[in-house]
Order: structure tokens, then sequence, then C-alpha cells
């Protein structure tokens, strides 16, 4: 018999898991002085020294290795752009992760094209056979998600990609400070797209970056995000080659107004010091919550990747042996300590595929590995904020609930 007794006036909640990570005081001061003169447009400067956005962008490209990096409004808008940039037409097939957020199929139904979703693993990476089963002569793009920051084998996708004539973009909204053999996540393919949404390691509420290495996708981008006359000339350059393709490109590109405000910016620029010491505290946290978790033979952890370092703000984790009526009392029995489990399986989450019913003919995608694992699949958040003794705490009350569940 399940024990559904839910506690209806508990003390306390255990643990605070929906805090967000606030902005460090000189962003908050450097915010303040622009709004205070009015300088929140990303060109009322005269010269890139002088542009809080512009000064971000060389920051943040320095910080995770790429030649050019971008900022925009959202990650979305930044995964929309990098399919335009590559040429991606209405009717063209895409293939992505279907273990995602409904953002990056978003991303390929605004640019008209149609998403082909691929298997994931038990680790929640892309399926390689699957994907290589997907790629037709029809194929023109992987947008590949490492969705909560859990990194896919990507010398495999890669090698793939380059066999079959595939252009790679990776969605890395949660892979800040994450690298695969010592290369940061987003410097695989032709552009790798991040997000500074508040639930994200860097915060300034919206907002997103682009990184590439490659001249024509940054010229484009410049032009698409919403520059205008020769406003490129207050970006960072650093080539005459690159000067000539904005001039070629200038009349032909849309402007859709995807810029980044300077206020946006310095909030930013005054996290990017800060974020080795934030993956450092994250991951201390997620290990210590691991070896917890890991005594009980109800949860299956994903496998550590060795090639892979991750900075993981969250945890996730897949329940064995449990019915789904066992499953829901386990999270009854959890949210009055505060412990808000989201199971990606479930009706109407946003990250499960199901529930993308913009894509024509969802209902007849069939992703059995996908859909069965997501079905268990917990997801939790684990802010900065967090002690080693509320991760002992957390840890200490989903064991003992699961115990109270199963037994």
């Amino acid at each position: 018999m399940i024990k559904t007794d839910i506690p209806t006036a508990p003390p306390r909640p255990v643990v605070n898991l929906h805090s967000f990570d606030p902005i460090p005081d000189a962003g908050i001061r450097r915010a303040t002085e622009l709004m205070e003169k009015g300088l929140l447009y990303r060109y009322s400067c005269s010269e890139p020294e002088d542009s809080e956005v512009a000064l971000l962008e060389k920051e943040f490209a320095k910080y995770v290795g790429a030649r050019f990096a971008i900022t925009v409004n959202s990650c979305g808008s930044a995964l929309y752009l990098s399919l335009l940039c590559l040429g991606v037409k209405p009717g063209d097939k895409v293939l992505s992760s279907a273990f995602t957020y409904t953002a990056v199929p978003s991303a390929i139904v605004h640019a008209g094209a149609k998403p082909v979703l691929v298997e994931c693993t038990r680790d929640y990476c892309i399926d390689t056979e699957d994907l290589r089963e997907k790629i037709t002569a029809e194929t023109k793009v992987l947008l590949i998600s490492h969705m909560r920051g859990h990194v896919s084998e990507m010398d495999e996708v890669v090698n793939i990609c380059e066999e079959k004539g595939v252009k790679l973009v990776e969605d890395c909204a949660h892979s800040h400070c994450v690298t695969y053999n010592g290369t940061h996540t987003g410097l695989f393919g032709s552009a790798g797209c991040f997000s500074t949404q508040s639930h994200k390691m860097m915060n300034s509420g919206e907002g997103g970056f682009l990184i590439t290495n490659d001249e024509e996708i940054i010229a484009k981008m410049i032009l698409y995000t919403g520059s205008q006359e020769t406003f490129w000339r207050k970006h960072f350059l650093g080539s005459q080659s690159l000067e000539d393709l904005l001039s070629k490109y200038q009349e032909l590109i849309p402007n859709l107004s995807m810029r980044m405000s300077n206020a946006a910016a310095a909030m930013l620029r005054s996290q990017i010091p800060l974020m080795e010491g934030w993956a450092t505290t994250y991951s201390r946290n997620y290990n210590a919550l691991v070896d917890i978790l890991s005594e009980s033979e109800y949860i299956e952890l994903p496998t550590p990747n060795p090639k892979v370092r991750r900075a993981p703000n969250t945890i996730q984790f897949n329940l064995l042996g449990m019915d789904m009526a066992k499953v829901d009392a386990f999270l009854k029995y959890l949210s009055p300590y505060g412990i808000n489990i989201k199971m990606f399986g479930a009706k109407g989450n946003p990250r499960l595929f199901k529930s993308w019913k913009y894509i024509n003919g969802i209902e007849n995608v069939h992703l059995p590995r996908t859909e069965s694992l997501l079905l268990y699949a917990c997801d939790l958040p684990l802010p900065l904020s967090l002690t080693q003794e509320s991760i002992e705490l957390l840890g200490e009350k989903i064991l003992e609930t699961l115990k109270r569940v199963m037994d």
C-alpha cells in the first residue's frame, strides 16, 4: 500500500530551491550609472570601447575561447538567427534533440523549417545511432541541445555531421563553464547559443549570446540583430575582411531588432570574473548530493563522462522500480518541505516533446526510448545559495521519502 499521508503543517521547508542568484554589486552600480545617464542603447557610443555591450561581447568571446561573440535579447533569438545565417529556408529539415526545452524546436519553426527529433540516452544526451539513421539528403542542420549541461559525445557528433555534410549548431543555454576535452561548448560547430535568462548561471533577466569563429556568420548576425547604416563599426571587428562582408550584406539582410541593452550587458560583465568560482561551488554541491542519492536503489544518476567538465546548477535523476501512483506520492510528500521536483514527462511540461503541438504531426512522432525515460526523469534546481548542510538535508529528505513510499 502506498503511504500518501501528507504533513499538513511542517515546521518549515528544509531548503530554499527557488531563489535566483543575485547580480553582483559592481553590475548593479554600473547599470544604475548607465540608467542615470540614459545610455541604454548599445549604439549610443561613438567607439566600441565606450559600449558596455561591445565590451561584454569581447570579454565573453575571450572567456569561452571564441573568435567572435554577439549578444541578443534571448537564446531563442540566437538559435533562430543561427539558422538564418546558415541559409535554412522554409520547409528545410533540421534535426534536434528530442530532450530539450520548447524554445529549441520553436526556433526551428520560427525559421519556417521542420524539426526532426532525435532520441536521447539514459544519460540525457543525444542518441548518436538514431542521429545517424535520421540524417537524409534533405537534412541541413543539426541543432543539438546540451540540455541541463549534459554534453553528448561531441567527437562522434562532429564526425557524423562532417561525414554527412550537416551543419552543427549548439544550444548551450545550460552549459556556461562546460567543456568537452578542454574545449568550451559552443565551439564544435558553426555556432553556439547561450542564455542569460534568470535560471541560468549568467543572469540578466533575459538575454543571450551567439559565439562563432566564422566571419560570414558574425557579419550576418551583426546585421540581423539590428545594426543599421554603419553602426557595425561600433563592434570590435578585428579584420578588413569582416568589414568587407558587412558592407556586402548591409542592404541584403533585414534588421530584426534583437539587440541587448547596455544595462543588461553591465550586469553580465560583472559576472564573468566570478564564473569559475561559481562553477566550483555548483560542482561541489552537485557531487555532495550525488554521493547521498547514489545510496538509493530507486535512483539512477547519469554516468559522469570524464571528457566533460560540468558546472551543474540543477540535478537530474531517474526513478526506478516505481509505478506512477508511487511517483505521485513521492512528489506530494516532498512538496511541503520545499522540494518541488519536476518530472520531465509530466503532461504540459515544455520539455516533453509531445507537448510541442505547434509541430505539425507531433502526435505521430514516436520516440519510445525518450518518452519512457522522461516519464520517470526528475529535475531539481541547485541554486548557488545552498550550503553543505542544506544539501545534506535535501538528500536525506529525498531518501527518507523514497523509503517511506516504497516500504
